[in-house]
């Protein structure tokens, strides 16, 4: 009889311990990414093509990379943070994420600087879709490809891309 409680208690604690959901031992946070596009016109350039990594590992996520469960883009934001150069300088372009194109704008470059225009990615699927990517690959190139004009001069501007995320990762 002894031997069966032993027996007994021993199954029940593996019983226990295996069909724990290891859900309970997930960690929730948010954390921000940002990435900088370098950009620069010629004068006579009609196209534009520019893009930059953007990476999750950070501060909040490095621990985590290899046991990354999910990501959600609760914002996505592009705004000029710097220009220089031809102020009627126009752009008709894409914003990307690899291959997924996230919006399409079209602005003189010099006035969505001193307006500090923020373009907002909205569509939750295409959303989704960066997220997964970020998941999987800890990280995705975004950028700007379209049409392009710098009326009198060459034109330079940077476009800081910043995404906030909801991230669940497990440590197991």
């Amino acid at each position: 009889m002894k031997n069966t409680v032993k027996f007994l208690t021993v199954l029940l604690i593996c019983f226990t311990f295996t069909s724990c959901d290891d859900d309970i031992l997930d960690v929730d946070f948010n954390t921000t990414v940002k990435a900088t596009i370098v950009a620069h016109v010629d004068q006579d350039q009609e196209t534009i093509d520019e893009s930059v990594v953007l990476s999750i590992d950070n501060n909040d996520t490095h621990d985590y990379l290899d046991n990354i469960k999910n990501v959600k883009i609760k914002k996505l934001t592009y705004k000029i943070i710097s220009f220089s150069g031809d102020v009627e300088g126009y752009i008709d372009v894409d914003f990307y994420a690899d291959t997924i194109t996230l919006t399409t704008e079209e602005f003189f470059v010099k006035e969505a600087f001193d307006a500090t225009t923020i373009f907002e990615v909205t569509d939750v699927s295409k959303l989704n879709t960066m997220a997964n990517l970020l998941k999987n690959n800890n990280s995705t190139t975004v950028g700007i490809i379209g049409q392009c004009t710098a009326v009198e001069e060459d034109m330079d501007f940077n476009i800081e891309v910043t995404a906030e995320l909801e991230v669940t990762a497990n440590p197991l």
